[in-house]
């Protein structure tokens, strides 16, 4: 795996875990997502829903994961999550783009996988 591909894979698990301080501190202010159950919700939304300290064990696997950089300062990852719990598969994808030095999500998008 790619410096790049490690880099945003830690990123995108340090999320899995649910925890507020990780989602303020990742998420764009601009941050927008298109879920997999239809919503539409952005950076306030998903920090109403959070704990301090979120969860111990993350619920996914992470699979295909890459990215790709679509320009300067630009990151697109594209990944498949299967939760642990029930079997559900989800195409992931997100944007990121390099904010003064610190890489933040602005875009992410969830889709039921087949």
């Amino acid at each position: 795996m790619t410096a790049l591909n490690n880099l945003f894979l830690l990123l995108e698990q340090q999320l899995m875990h649910y925890r507020k301080e990780d989602f303020i501190n990742i998420l764009s202010e601009d941050f927008l997502e298109y879920g997999s159950s239809g919503g539409i919700m952005d950076k306030t939304y998903l920090i109403h829903q959070m704990t301090e300290q979120g969860i111990e064990d993350c619920l996914f696997t992470v699979t295909k994961f890459q990215a790709v950089s679509l320009a300067d300062q630009i990151v697109q990852t594209r990944f498949v999550t299967t939760n642990r719990t029930n079997g559900n598969r989800q195409n992931r994808s997100s944007l990121w783009r390099n904010e003064n030095g610190t890489w933040r999500m602005f875009f992410h998008q969830g889709t039921p996988a087949k």
